[in-house]
């Protein structure tokens, strides 16, 4: 039997066949954009190739965009996040509010992730092992996550996801103009052949 997967935002399938709560960690940002996240990532398994994008949707929140590959005959399992970093202690993780229904998950409902990146192109994503029940508060969420951060178990297994396309915004506003989000490239002096 496969082990399930998560991608992110995922490092998402674990995210989807996790555990999903009513609530979030954290109701607002604890940080902003981290935009090493940002970007095209995939991961390759035996049934097709899983992608999820991480874009910005404001300076401190996240567009989760998730494509997971088929199993066991399904089809293409599709699912949209709203994420921002939450705070716990000294750990910084992830909640993904899902923005519609879609792979076992209602409108609203919350998963949390907690990503690492690895080097510049591959990022790890591991999904937080909860076992409160699906409707505690925020408050009690945190509590656990403390818990077993201090006294081990807090991590499912990890994915890893390679980074395929870098995520682009458009530049004052006017479509064509394009700069990657994470870093500007400098302009290429001209060349003079003499």
């Amino acid at each position: 039997m496969n082990r399930p997967i998560l991608a992110f935002f995922c490092g998402c399938l674990l995210l989807l066949g996790g555990c999903r709560y009513s609530n979030p960690l954290t109701s607002a940002p604890s940080e902003d954009v981290n935009t090493w996240l940002l970007g095209e990532w995939q991961r390759k398994e035996k049934s097709g190739v899983s992608r999820v994008i991480i874009s910005p949707a404001g300076t401190d929140r996240y567009r989760v965009q998730l494509s997971l590959a088929p199993r066991r005959g399904a089809s293409r399992r599709d699912a949209d996040f709203e994420a921002w970093a939450s705070r716990v202690g000294n750990a910084t993780f992830f909640t993904l509010r899902s923005l519609r229904p879609a792979a076992g998950l209602a409108e609203g409902d919350h998963v949390f992730v907690h990503a690492e990146m690895v080097d510049q192109l591959t990022v790890r994503f591991r999904p937080l092992q909860i076992s409160a029940p699906v409707d505690s508060s925020s408050k009690s969420l945190r509590a656990e996550v403390r818990s077993l951060l201090n006294g081990g178990g807090l991590f499912g297994p990890d994915e890893e996801w390679t980074r395929i396309a870098e995520v682009y915004e458009t530049r004052d506003g006017q479509t064509g103009l394009f700069q990657p989000v994470r870093y500007v490239k400098p302009e290429q002096p001209a060349r003079i052949n003499d």
